[in-house]
């Protein structure tokens, strides 16, 4: 029986708000890491969604990988690049 050697595919969400430069400053910072693990980003606003402002209110960016909160307001590109393995 062979093995698959296809990595897992992960789903990256970005929780955003209107005008936040850490917001920009992060989808800029995560973007290599996501081509390179071929990842698409997923870039969610709070501003238009009001279930997504009830659950984040002001505390943005959010990175979700499959839909769990993996970080915010800062992230580690070692640690992004890691958990996409």
């Amino acid at each position: 029986m062979e093995r698959s050697t296809v990595a897992p595919v992960h789903t990256v969400e970005l929780i955003v708000r209107n005008n936040c430069g850490s917001c920009e400053r992060v989808r800029e910072q995560i973007t290599p890491v996501l081509e390179e693990a071929g990842v698409e980003l997923i870039i969610s606003n709070v501003d238009e969604d009001p279930a997504l402002k009830i659950e984040f209110g002001d505390r943005v960016p959010v990175i979700l990988i499959d839909d769990e909160e993996f970080a915010c307001w800062e992230i580690d590109n070692d640690d992004l690049a890691k958990a996409l393995l």
